[in-house]
């Protein structure tokens, strides 16, 4: 059966998942939105993400609360829906037990079939038929450190994937809380990538591995530099992660989830940062902080966004995100069921929906 496609080329398609949910909303002009009936109602879905590299397909995270966790696909914009024919489960004589679908990371524009998923407890799988069937990658899976592996509060889980778009043999990954993993040689083999990050809860500040990474994001046209968001601080290298500079400079908190690039302007990072123990902005103001220079200033962005004694939102890890036009858009949602855009870099905001339930994931894509 085939089905009209509801959108046009050039639309911006703003993927929600929520608590009760995946969203879809849709712009022409980015200031007018329409939001669409909810979908896969009531379900979980920490992640959605549309993957145009052949095609339309919308793969989406659904962790049920009593029915388990399935990574489901579809390619009519969320009318139907199918499930991988080998899925992500893991063999019973391992003994472990999928808990969580985190990510969903479509591979190398040059390389169509294959998807990335993170789960927890922290593994990568991989499918090489664009999400019909699902392997493990044995070399993360059988690391030598792994029964050293603890949970961060969200649990064991790998939430960043990062494909080197240069590099077809060098991935990033971002576990919780294991910190940065590298792998140079395909997926065979990882190594730590974590020097000079704090992991300020243990007793030695500076270990090898058990950083609580929150996020991590690569440079679009220089990619050896890196910028992660941590449970303590904001980082960057400049060497492919080989190690790490702090530039939390003057921003209020080292707490914070998502991290986010103007891919046009790639020295822009935007970040979040909140109340380490309350997880909600700092001050009465919510702000998203903003530089232009690759960390050296950032800047409060608040133009359009609430202030004032009752405002306590909080954004997870995968809740901000940016578009690829110029000027890019910023999308943010919280915790709350606020989402909040900005068409223009970040220098003013307008909320485009509320009332939703907490958002765990935004995601925004040019319609080719």
């Amino acid at each position: 059966m085939t089905h009209q496609r509801p959108y046009d080329s050039g639309t911006v398609l703003v993927m929600v998942g929520t608590k009760r949910g995946l969203f879809i909303l849709s712009s022409h002009d980015r200031e007018k939105w329409e939001i669409s009936n909810p979908i896969l109602k009531g379900h979980r879905i920490f992640h959605a993400i549309l993957d145009q590299r052949a095609g339309n397909r919308l793969f989406a995270a659904d962790n049920g609360d009593f029915f388990g966790s399935f990574l489901r696909y579809s390619d009519d914009f969320g009318q139907t829906w199918q499930e991988p024919e080998r899925g992500i489960q893991f063999a019973e004589d391992i003994g472990d037990k999928l808990k969580n679908i985190w990510v969903i990371e479509p591979g190398r524009v040059d390389d169509a079939g294959t998807v990335y998923a993170g789960v927890d407890p922290a593994s990568l799988w991989v499918s090489t038929d664009n999400g019909k069937t699902w392997e493990i990658n044995e070399g993360l899976a059988s690391h030598p450190t792994r029964e050293r592996w603890e949970p961060g509060a969200g649990g064991l889980c790998l939430h960043t994937i990062i494909p080197d778009p240069t590099n077809a043999a060098r991935m990033w990954v971002g576990i919780s809380a294991v910190g940065c993993v590298r792998t140079d040689d395909g997926g065979r083999s990882w190594v730590f990538a974590n020097k000079n990050t704090r992991a300020g809860f243990l007793p030695t500040e500076y270990p090898e591995f058990g950083q609580c990474i929150h996020r991590l994001v690569q440079h679009p046209t220089e990619p050896e530099v890196l910028y992660q968001q941590n449970h303590c601080g904001i980082y960057k290298s400049t060497n492919g992660g080989e190690d790490w500079i702090d530039i939390q400079h003057d921003l209020p908190s080292e707490f914070g989830f998502p991290i986010a690039l103007d891919a046009h302007h790639p020295n822009t990072v935007y970040v979040v940062v909140e109340d380490p123990m309350a997880r909600h902005n700092v001050g009465k103001e919510f702000s998203v902080y903003r530089t232009q220079d690759g960390g050296e200033r950032w800047e409060p962005m608040t133009n359009g966004l609430p202030e004032g004694n009752g405002v306590l939102l909080g954004v997870l890890r995968h809740g901000m995100c940016t578009d690829t036009i110029d000027p890019c858009g910023v999308y943010v949602g919280t915790n709350t069921g606020q989402l909040f855009a900005s068409r223009d870099r970040g220098d003013s905001w307008q909320m485009i929906a509320d009332f939703l339930p907490p958002i765990y994931s935004v995601e925004a894509t040019v319609l080719v």
